[in-house]
């Protein structure tokens, strides 16, 4: 029987990057990233399109990368999924809700309808977590229970130890669950509830070790939930700064990627991405040999291991693919040293002549994106030199993907106090007035970031690029181009970007268009257009793509002026699109008001077993009081040409990256 997530992710187009899953698709933890998030709604099994890594270059048979089943095709290489992946920390959601949004902070009188704000802690250890701790303990229906596996785990901040010990417990008894997805979601839950208890546990789920063939009651443990948990790993320690937490969690991960059978690529990309966000001692020097101590000891020996492991060409480029980013994120976080020699070991494999795979090549762009930056110290003049040949000679996603990473190595200074924004700036700026159809909307999304980055970092905003996206805007009127002109625009903090904004939308038809213009408005803190945002939500009870877009950016807005109404929605509501509209955007209002009603919907079980398992996704939205969602950090900056399937997967949505 399909997933009710499954089931309705065609047409609302829900999913990180696995928009459209197959009829017979399963999928579980309330998967759908959001409208706005990827692929445009109805767009077919996500394949790879002409232009991409060809025979020879890593890209599978024949260059034709993962085979999908049919049906009409979505361009993998389309902006929609780099923004999906990338835009929490620019939209910053829950820090908005926290401090109150651009409305309380610019001071409209209506804005904030009341006193409501975020579910406090003691509403959430009183109310929200006994109904979760009851559902996993009666509930058998897959969809409530992955549901409330991680809502549960999202409260896991707010819970004292012995409230955490109990969430614990009652994770750890659907790991045995006869349904593959629930357990497995259970394994990746333990991670996001961030225990330190239950690390022993996924160390031993990943090594496939006897106290994992109790808990799960299976001689063997699946690949699938074996990899779940090596990103559970790297999600706690995203989670627990503890050294000595950091230090096991490295080895275990390092083990992994030592032991994996070849046969998978799920487990070493798993625990390649995971030892990326591991934070060891920075300040011990890296040692003079790669294999002269323990990769464990310090940051630099990790480095220097994993660099060693990825200079070994024979290995798979499907898995290599995953250390250029690891190693950026050690580096970038570890001192000049560090930093300078990733820079240059990631721009070797870009040099001409390079028998790099397509996607390994494309990985390195990303990571250079990272740990590169705007001085004129040689490795990072060279750095930036290479990434303007890889956006004219690369393959199309590594064109596309190094425009985003000059703008974001142009915005960082660097150490010597030069810096080449401005050079960057006129870089993107011509590649734009040159730019075709498909590639305009990647290039003014770049200037964007690179505005938003270099603001954040002190700049004075450009004049010249927010007149160009001005121009852009009215030049190209498409829907296909709308929405990342909307999005640059409103990210390029440009002092008329919400009048702009407003007026663009106003003119849209679009759906997809109107959602990524409904959300500019919100990136913008453009507090004039709550009042057309909120008609806006009352009018887009079947769409949506559209009231979730328009439901955040109330939020960012500080707007939950809208709270009783969308409850009334939710119970109302009888179709699985209107279910998930009121659902998702009360959770991402995340007004402490929702909460009761969410509760009453969820454990009455005299309802549809659908309008429950979305309550209580709902629930976990808006108790989940961390800055951004749990798996931003394996999201931002990910490559998605050819990943195994439990990091995303087009045919099924059952990817770590496909979970809400």
């Amino acid at each position: 029987m399909p997933s009710i997530f499954s089931a309705i992710l065609p047409a609302l187009g829900l999913a990180c990057l696995s928009i459209v899953l197959l009829p017979e698709a399963r999928a579980h933890g309330g998967t759908y990233r959001g409208p706005g998030s990827g692929v445009p709604s109805g767009a077919g099994p996500a394949t790879p399109t002409p232009g991409g890594p060809g025979p020879g270059t890593g890209g599978g048979p024949g260059g034709a990368g993962p085979a999908t089943g049919g049906g009409p095709v979505a361009d993998l290489t389309g902006w929609e999924l780099w923004w999906g992946l990338n835009r929490e920390p620019y939209l910053a959601l829950r820090t908005a809700l926290a401090q109150g949004g651009a409305a309380a902070r610019t001071g409209p009188a209506d804005a904030l309808s009341g006193v409501s704000g975020r579910p406090t802690d003691a509403q959430v250890r009183l109310q929200v977590v006994p109904a979760l701790l009851t559902a996993l303990r009666d509930e058998r229906n897959p969809d409530i229970a992955t549901a409330a596996l991680l809502a549960l785990a999202k409260c896991g901040p707010r819970l004292e130890t012995e409230m955490r010990a109990r969430a614990s417990q009652a994770i750890r008894s659907r790991l045995s669950d006869a349904n593959q997805e629930v357990g497995e979601t259970a394994a990746v839950a333990l991670g996001v509830l961030g225990n330190p208890s239950d690390l022993s546990l996924l160390g031993d789920i990943l090594a496939d070790g006897p106290a994992a063939h109790e808990a799960c009651d299976r001689k063997r443990v699946p690949t699938r939930t074996r990899a779940f948990a090596a990103y559970a790993l790297g999600i706690a320690a995203d989670r627990i700064p503890n050294e000595d937490t950091q230090r096991w969690i490295a080895h275990q991960l390092v083990g992994a990627l030592l032991d994996s059978p070849t046969a998978t690529r799920d487990i070493p990309v798993a625990a390649l991405i995971g030892l990326g966000l591991v934070s060891l001692d920075s300040s011990a020097p890296p040692p003079e040999s790669e294999v002269a101590v323990a990769p464990t000891r310090s940051a630099g020996a990790l480095y220097a291991w994993i660099g060693a492991w990825f200079a070994d060409v024979r290995r798979d480029p499907q898995v290599r693919a995953y250390a250029p980013v690891t190693l950026a994120r050690i580096a970038s976080r570890s001192g000049d040293e560090l930093r300078a020699d990733c820079v240059r070991r990631l721009s070797e494999a870009l040099e001409s002549g390079s028998d790099e795979a397509a996607v390994v090549r494309q990985s390195c762009v990303l990571g250079l994106g990272i740990v590169a930056d705007g001085d004129g110290e040689t490795h990072d003049v060279r750095a930036r030199s290479l990434l303007k040949l890889a956006s004219t000679e690369g393959d199309r996603l590594a064109r596309r993907f190094a425009w985003i990473s000059l703008a974001r190595v142009g915005a960082r200074p660097g150490i010597e106090g030069r810096d080449a924004l401005n050079e960057s700036r006129a870089y993107l700026l011509g590649a734009l007035s040159r730019g075709s159809t498909p590639e305009r909307p990647w290039l003014t999304l770049a200037l964007g970031v690179g505005e938003r980055d270099a603001t954040d970092r002190g700049a004075q905003p450009s004049t010249v690029i927010q007149e160009a996206l001005r121009k852009e805007m009215n030049a190209h009127t498409s829907p296909s181009e709308a929405g990342a002109q909307l999005l640059g625009l409103a990210l390029s903090r440009a002092p008329a970007a919400g009048v702009l904004i407003m007026d663009r939308v106003a003119e849209l038809v679009d759906d997809d268009a109107r959602a990524y213009g409904a959300l500019a408005l919100g990136i913008a803190g453009t507090t004039a257009g709550i009042e057309p945002l909120r008609k806006l939500v009352l009018e887009s009870r079947y769409k949506p793509r559209l009231l979730r877009e328009a439901a955040i950016s109330l939020g960012l807005l500080g707007d939950r002026s809208l709270t009783p109404q969308l409850v009334a929605m939710l119970r109302d509501a009888r179709g699985l699109y209107a279910l998930s509209a009121a659902a998702t955007a009360l959770g991402y209002i995340g007004d402490e008001r929702s909460v009761a009603p969410l509760v009453e919907i969820a454990g009455d079980s005299a309802r549809d077993a659908a309008a429950r398992a979305f309550a209580f996704v709902a629930l976990g939205l808006v108790s989940d009081p961390a800055p951004v969602p749990w798996n931003t950090s394996l999201a931002v900056d990910a490559n998605w040409w050819l990943p195994p399937s439990t990091l995303f997967d087009p045919a099924t949505g059952t990817g770590v990256l496909d979970l809400l």
